[in-house]
């Protein structure tokens, strides 16, 4: 069974972002759109949490990033990089707050666009966490992995979605207040997200190819 899945880009591909799960999110967020009248405000929350997510599964790759030794000659180390990923995490879930906060009507405290959520919630948890196990644990990737490389991928993923969202819900809505009650901006942020995951998703599996030709 472990030999099939092994013959399988998704599985075999040692990517922080397999392309499968930006696929899941994407629908996700396509259906609240378009079939649970979400707006934009909704698309930022779960936004949030999604960071979350992100930073958390990128301190469990860092914790086990191996480097090719035993558990406990590399442990100082890692346990190192991920108190310094901690801390690099919270500042960027603080980043996307920031940045993200204007698609937030404050005057309704989220209570409107919160209710109801509870199970795209858990499915982009369970997303997250079926993509660290497949994608870091059972394909082995954690065994030749390092915990600064992990922090580093996650990182610089981060910087490059906020980059592109930022514009959107820092430079847009001030000047268009009322495009925060749009699904189309809403869909916007979601296709920001779709569009940066496929393409770090394709930038993982480019690297993979490349190394195994130089192999």
């Amino acid at each position: 069974m472990k030999a099939e899945l092994q013959d399988k880009p998704w599985f075999n591909t040692p990517t922080m972002h397999p392309f499968w799960m930006g696929v899941i999110g994407f629908l996700v967020n396509l259906f609240g759109l378009f079939f649970l009248g979400w707006k934009l405000e909704t698309v930022v929350w779960l936004l949030w949490f999604e960071v979350i997510f992100i930073v958390g599964a990128s301190l469990i790759r860092a914790f086990f990033a191996l480097q090719g030794q035993p558990f406990l000659n590399t442990l100082l180390m890692r346990v190192f990089w991920t108190g310094a990923g901690a801390f690099l995490g919270i500042a960027f879930i603080m980043l996307t707050v920031t940045f993200t906060i204007n698609g937030i009507d404050m005057a309704r405290k989220g209570n409107s666009s919160m209710m109801g959520l509870q199970p795209q919630i858990i499915v982009l948890f369970v997303n997250y966490l079926a993509g660290l196990v497949l994608n870091y644990f059972a394909n082995g990737s954690f065994k030749t992995a390092h915990p600064a490389g992990e922090l580093m991928k996650t990182f610089v993923y981060l910087l490059v979605l906020l980059a592109i969202i930022m514009p959107i819900t820092m430079h847009l809505l001030p000047k268009f207040p009322a495009w925060s009650d749009s699904k189309w901006v809403g869909l916007a942020v979601a296709s920001a997200k779709f569009l940066v995951d496929m393409g770090f998703s394709r930038a993982g599996r480019t690297k993979e190819v490349q190394v195994s030709n130089q192999d």
